[in-house]
């Protein structure tokens, strides 16, 4: 292995461990260990100890600049922590609208933090300073109940929200450091006028990276179906760009080399320094200069430095996802693509190679194609499965399908939008003959999304035990002399994979009822039989816990059900409702009949119109027959406020399970003055444990023996005490979504 590399692989392990695990006096003391590790192997020659002395010195440098980073470039700003502290700094970046105001970066002292303010994010412009009292927070060290890095590795140390009053003063010349920032928020506005509404979302990702014009439905599909890098700027967009200035320059080699660095390092400016683009930046830049120093371009070489320049500006960001994906993604088409590659074009070598030459490139073109999306996912699945809970087994088809067209794309956008900033119209020409294609990849992302098991979710257990099987046969693979048992591989990674799919969609019992961990809302699963209705589609994340809600069912195998009932109109309880429908079949949609303020209602019913599911406005008790029991449901007892809420009764024999949305206890009272209830083994506490619901009375005459409660953290004091009171009063069981996560009842 290269000493550069050796060297640089082994400063990162070193600022991992640092980030991650170590404090900083540790850290510090580990350094010098690995310092005199290094000086003690000097008194030795072998091969071996060159090798283990060269990871010693970048374990120790390591180390002490990832504590060093920390002392001199964080510490300082971690004085500004704490309750109304007077913030004075400088917008760096573009602001974005919030539910609540707005977000925007900005540079404070020798650092950045993420200011949320209560104004409009059109308030702010680059360069801007602005002034606030704020409570200040250090995420440095990691952020939420996951010690999340996020924030520093993205080079944010402080979180700041705005406490008082906001100040701010407009810039009057902007520095010439936030030049490249600007022209990113041009190449915006400009895209956005020479594209058509429904493509200048998706070139504005594919462009800049900026994702804001894309919905969570398109962002949800793209990574279904394995292709959501191409709007996380990266190696091939640093590559078109390079290629397109070197068609500019025709043969000025030399020329073309000094011009390609300099764009390339002015985009990946432009983008902040993402990760991946500077890592592409700098690879690019080393294949450039070879040839001008005549040295030979080595990729492990060239990939190690590009690492360890990254880190050098900020080791946190080893903490990176889009950083870990794409190193992951380049190793894996640097080790794993060449020996796809030669798989798939041996077959047709001979065949092709010198009867039908134009036909044989072509085939070539797309056993590249092929070769590298495989080793990329290779690499990259395991990161992606922890991180983002999913395996797409579609992508290498998709990526067959839309890698052309997208690179097309890409190029043609590109000098399309450079031709905005000079002539308007024929730009707008060409935007809108590019929209076509775009619409073809949505369209193509949107259709294969949608095929049974396009992608396998880790919320299944038998994905994971797949998963490592998969990767448990990969490496004995690897590892054998014998690689020609590639024949006996690849049937045994289709059969454990179709084992784990038929486990999961095995019914594991009569009767289920699944009340999800949404947080502060409610989502409620109900299954007898063949027939499945889901009761609320809601949460704290909306549309979030509506997806994850559809993987719970896709990965049992259920990919249409019965009916999406829906108690009442709030969004903690159908915020994710319309996201749900665009992943699972929905057969009826069963509504109370009242009207909404928002526009929440409107939305999903148009959604259900666009997909011809039956909506049911209900208005007064119907039964339903539901597995070897009955469903039924009660109208609202009311029009007004909680009380405008259906419920829902699932019985089979002596067994029932009441549902009652977000009724208080004089809708409590109504539905018992009205509906001969029977005697409950399941209830599912109203309005997420309210005092105002769940009263003495309901609990008295339906005698539950389990109380349900689905709740997150919350300012209401939900689920409160006197709820609790009144259920152990009774004697009955209490489950709490907040403390047991899922629920799961089943008989």
């Amino acid at each position: 292995m290269r000493r550069l590399a050796i060297f640089a692989f082994s400063f990162a392990a070193a600022a991992a461990g640092y980030v991650w695990l170590l404090s900083p006096a540790v850290g510090l003391a580990l350094s010098a260990v690995c310092a005199i590790g290094f000086l003690a192997c000097l008194c030795f020659s072998s091969a071996a100890l060159h090798r283990i002395r060269i990871a010693a010195l970048g374990a120790a440098v390591g180390l002490l600049w990832s504590w060093g980073y920390e002392r001199l470039q964080i510490a300082p700003l971690r004085q500004l922590c704490g309750e109304d502290r007077t913030v004075t700094a400088q917008v760096c970046d573009s602001a974005v609208d919030t539910a609540y105001g707005c977000r925007v970066t900005v540079r404070v002292g020798k650092g950045r933090m993420m200011l949320y303010l209560d104004c409009k994010a059109e308030e702010l412009s680059l360069g801007d300073t602005v002034s606030v009292t704020a409570k200040v927070v250090d995420v440095s060290r990691g952020s939420g109940d996951e010690n999340n890095l996020y924030y520093q590795s993205h080079d944010i140390s402080l979180l700041g929200i705005q406490r008082g009053e906001t100040e701010i003063t407009k810039a009057q010349k902007l520095p010439a450091s936030l030049l490249p920032a600007r022209l990113a928020v041009l190449t915006r506005e400009k895209i956005s006028e020479i594209f058509p509404d429904d493509a200048a979302g998706f070139a504005k990702a594919l462009l800049t990276g900026d994702r804001s014009g894309l919905s969570y439905e398109v962002r949800n599909e793209l990574s279904v179906t394995g292709i959501s890098h191409v709007i996380a700027v990266s190696g091939m967009h640093v590559t078109l760009i390079v290629g397109v200035v070197m068609l500019l320059c025709r043969r000025r080699r030399k020329i073309a080399a000094v011009i390609s660095i300099a764009v390339m390092f002015f985009f990946a400016a432009m983008l902040g320094f993402t990760p991946s683009v500077t890592r592409a930046a700098i690879m690019n830049s080393v294949l450039l200069m070879a040839p001008i120093f005549k040295r030979e371009n080595d990729a492990p070489t060239s990939l190690s430095l590009a690492l360890l320049v990254i880190l050098l500006g900020n080791p946190w960001a080893i903490a990176n996802v889009s950083l870990q994906l794409s190193f992951l993604a380049v190793a894996g088409i640097f080790v794993l693509s060449p020996h796809v590659y030669k798989m798939i074009i041996r077959p047709a070598d001979k065949l092709l190679r010198e009867k039908h030459h134009w036909l044989f490139r072509g085939y070539r073109s797309l056993a590249v194609i092929v070769a590298a999306s495989f080793g990329a996912t290779l690499t990259t699945a395991p990161l992606v499965a922890v991180y983002f809970g999913m395996v797409s087994l579609i992508a290498p088809l998709t990526n067959l399908l839309a890698m052309p067209v997208l690179s097309l794309i890409f190029t043609v956008s590109f000098l399309a939008t450079v031709l905005g900033f000079l002539w308007t119209l024929p730009a707008q020409v060409l935007g809108w003959l590019l929209a076509w294609p775009i619409r073809y990849v949505l369209h193509l992302a949107d259709l294969l999304a949608k095929i049974p098991y396009a992608a396998l979710y880790t919320c299944s257990v038998y994905t994971v035990v797949w998963l490592i099987a998969a990767y448990g046969m990969l490496a004995v693979w690897a590892a054998s002399q014998k690689r020609c048992r590639l024949r006996v591989l690849l049937p045994a990674l289709a059969l454990t994979l179709a084992g784990a799919v038929l486990c999961a969609a095995v019914p594991k019992a009569d009767m289920t009822l699944k009340v999800f961990d949404v947080g502060q809302g409610q989502c409620i699963l109900l299954q007898n039989g063949e027939q499945t209705v889901l009761v609320d589609c809601g949460g704290d994340e909306g549309e979030y816990d509506g997806e994850d809600t559809a993987r719970e069912l896709l990965s049992s195998g259920i990919f249409r059900i019965d009916a999406l009932i829906l108690t009442h109109y709030d969004a903690d309880h159908l915020g994710g409702a319309a996201q749900f429908l665009e992943r699972v079949g929905v057969d009826r949609l069963i509504v109370p009949d009242l009207p909404d303020e928002s526009t929440r209602k409107t939305e999903l019913l148009r959604s259900a119109e666009e997909k011809e599911i039956e909506t049911v406005y209900l208005t007064e008790k119907t039964v339903y027959s539901f597995g070897s029991g009955s469903l039924t449901l009660f109208p609202p007892p009311d029009r007004e406020a909680n009380n405008a809420s259906l419920s829902a009764l699932m019985s089979d024999g002596e067994y029932d399970i009441l549902i009652t949305g977000d009724l208080d206890s004089g809708g409590e009272a109504a539905l018992l003055a009205q509906y001969d209830l029977p005697d409950l083994e399941v209830l599912v506490a109203g309005h997420h444990g309210s005092k105002y619901s769940t009263s003495a009375r309901l609990l008295r005459q339906t005698s539950p023996e389990l109380v349900l409660i689905s709740v997150g953290e919350n300012s209401y004091g939900h689920p409160s005490q006197e709820v609790l009171d009144r259920i152990a009063a009774i004697g009955a069981a209490v489950l709490r979504t907040d403390e047991n996560g899922d629920i799961t009842i089943t008989r």
